[in-house]
């Protein structure tokens, strides 16, 4: 009986758990793994080729500061040198023989030395949705001072332990080979753990580990002015400097924009506010020309040769005036680059996009007012210098202005990153694969599901119908609204205020902008007219108040109410032709200060000459 009752339990016992295993929705997902995205959550085709691509989030990839020495980085299958314009992501492995600083979103510098080898694991997001920067060092020497402006933790792993900082501070850790790690702490505080204990080594101390399963008592203090040449190298190369730049762009990029001061200057335009312009550069110089494509998994991206190449490069939109040249216009988040992709038999190329997400147009030789393309034959895309091979000639680029073919009244050429092979990259004519419409966007979604599946990483995209904003009027046109590359839900403070001799205009119109596009309230220009013609921009009045006519004994003069004066920045009001066709202008988001002009005031009885009263009292 008791064998008997035995077994029933155990078979109860065993039933029990084959039940909880065939009910897995009762189970949390494992730890280490995020559950694939929904397929709703995915863009579809059309999603890739219009205009809701925004990038990615800007602190999800890191800067290269400084650079002295050679320097290997392994990016996939892609192992190349390591270059001031070269973007850091999750999984690049970077292989030092001689040393940089590495600048991430918040404001950390990390500082590599010499025969290093170490690996970015993670970029302020990990699988467990928790906040923080990982990095594995093999070997080598790192100098962390950590920005303090998020709530990321820090966290190096070596092979005998691991370093994690909440809090602000500074530290170098050195990883030998057989697993001897050296850390000292000069400001903040650190934790060390490992396998057998966890310790806490303050500003001031240092600490010494042989292995994984050492015993973690052998902090010691030390004289932070002691130091050899990499501490007095790192020392000077890890210190923030803010310039002018710090003001001028979003916040998210305050990091990364100091790099902008001393190779240009800042512009208040009419248009886009403040605005940077490189100096030094050609006449015949345009964003895009001075450097190398790679073929990294997010898409081919721009690897320039320009000192500020980052951050003008990957963030934010290009322009280009007549008066005022090239320019480039700060924006929040990332992209390998900022361009439109086209090609035609034989040939591909690719031009700036500008802020309303077309192609940049350039008066230059031959482009003549067209998009500002630059043009190479297909075989010559993997080249280093590539702008020895962009052809100049009209015939050329004025094929890539040309329409679609067919009836196709999409655009001819993608706006979403351009995603080759390796394979493709090393043998251009496989390339042309990449620009067909369904290989594109089947290619963006796969790098989007596989982005978020190991790394966390999202694409952003903007909802293509955005609810109108207060006080604005529906336009006339057919299809969803366009609105500029990235509506912000806030206004930089520090925007210098408008004067009365700087009045905010509206943008001139290109010929390719065909259909309506609102303008956000902060830019405070015109909304952009449903015709393909270019227009001046219609002057603002602030509201006038009624004047009397004011009367002088010789003759009456009325006073022309409507008239306002031309400040010295524009030219005289034209005639609208949008009013002239009877259509109802909408109306302005606010009103810009003009400079008042004084209405007359009668004239004072003329004084008469002293011999005219002499004369006149005499005769009294």
């Amino acid at each position: 009986m008791r064998s008997i009752s035995t077994h029933s339990r155990l078979a109860v016992l065993l039933l029990s758990g084959v039940t909880l295993m065939a009910a897995p929705q009762t189970m949390p997902p494992p730890p280490t793994q995020l559950p694939p995205p929904p397929p709703s959550q995915l863009p579809s085709p059309d999603q890739v080729e219009d205009d809701s691509y925004q990038g990615e989030a800007p602190d999800r990839y890191a800067m290269v500061r400084s650079l002295e020495g050679e320097v290997h980085i392994r990016k996939g299958d892609v192992d190349e040198l390591l270059s001031r314009g070269t973007p850091i992501a999750e999984g690049d492995v970077v292989e030092s023989r001689g040393r940089g600083v590495l600048q991430l979103g918040d404001g950390t510098r990390i500082a590599f030395g010499g025969a290093t080898h170490f690996t970015v694991a993670s970029l302020f997001t990990d699988l467990k949705g928790e906040k923080q920067v990982l990095l594995r060092l093999d070997y080598g020497r790192l100098r962390v001072l950590l920005g303090g402006q998020s709530d990321a933790r820090f966290r190096v792993d070596t092979q005998s332990g691991s370093i994690t900082c909440f809090d602000k501070g500074s530290f170098s850790v050195e990883a030998e080979r057989d697993r001897i790690v050296r850390l000292k702490v000069l400001s903040g505080r650190v934790t060390f753990a490992n396998e057998r204990d966890q310790t806490r080594v303050n500003a001031g101390e240092r600490l010494t580990v042989f292995s994984p399963l050492d015993g973690l008592d052998r902090v010691r203090g030390f004289n932070t002015y002691d130091g050899d040449d990499f501490d007095r190298w790192s020392d000077r190369a890890v210190l923030v400097q803010r310039g002018e730049s710090w003001d001028r762009v979003p916040p998210e990029l305050r990091n990364y924009a100091d790099e902008l001061d001393g190779h240009g200057r800042w512009v208040q335009s009419d248009e886009f506010g403040w605005v940077w312009q490189p100096a030094g550069v050609a006449e015949d110089w345009r964003p895009y020309y001075d450097g190398r494509w790679a073929p990294y998994s997010g898409g081919m991206t721009w690897i320039s040769n320009e000192p500020w190449a980052y951050v003008a490069y990957h963030h934010g939109r290009w322009n280009w005036g007549a008066g005022l040249g090239w320019c480039w216009i700060p924006g929040i988040y990332y992209s390998p680059a900022w361009v439109a992709w086209n090609n035609t038999p034989g040939y591909c190329g690719w031009a700036p996009l500008g802020y309303y997400n077309t192609p940049c147009t350039w008066g230059y030789g031959a482009w003549r007012g067209g998009y500002a393309w630059n043009v190479v034959s297909i075989n010559f895309i993997n080249v280093t210098n590539i702008r020895t091979r962009v052809y100049t000639d009209v015939h050329v680029i004025g094929a890539f202005n040309s329409p679609a073919e067919g009836r196709d009244l999409r655009a001819p050429w993608h706006r979403s990153p351009l995603i080759v092979s390796s394979a493709e990259f090393r043998n251009p004519v496989q390339i042309q694969t990449a620009f067909r419409r369904d290989v594109h966007c089947e290619r963006i979604v796969a790098y989007e599901r596989q982005a978020r599946a190991t790394t966390g990483r999202t694409i952003m995209r903007r909802d293509l119908a955005p609810p109108p904003t207060a006080g604005a009027r529906p336009q006339g046109g057919s299809g969803p609204a366009r609105v500029p590359f990235e509506v912000r839900g806030r206004a930089i403070s520090n925007e210098r205020p408008l004067t009365p001799r700087e009045p905010a205009q509206g943008p001139r119109l290109r010929p390719e902008e065909r259909r309506s596009e609102p303008v956000p309230r902060e830019h405070g220009v015109e909304p952009r007219p449903a015709s393909g013609r270019q227009l001046e921009p219609i002057p603002r009045e602030r509201p006038v108040e009624p004047r009397p006519r004011v009367e002088t004994p010789e003759r009456p003069r009325p006073v022309d109410e409507r008239r306002v004066e031309p400040t010295p920045r524009e030219r005289a009001p034209e005639a609208n032709p949008r009013v002239d066709r009877g259509e109802r202008r909408v109306d302005p988001p606010k009103a810009v200060e003009r400079e008042s002009r004084p209405a007359p005031r009668p004239e004072a009885p003329r004084e008469k000459p002293h011999e005219e009263r002499k004369h006149e009292e005499k005769k009294s």
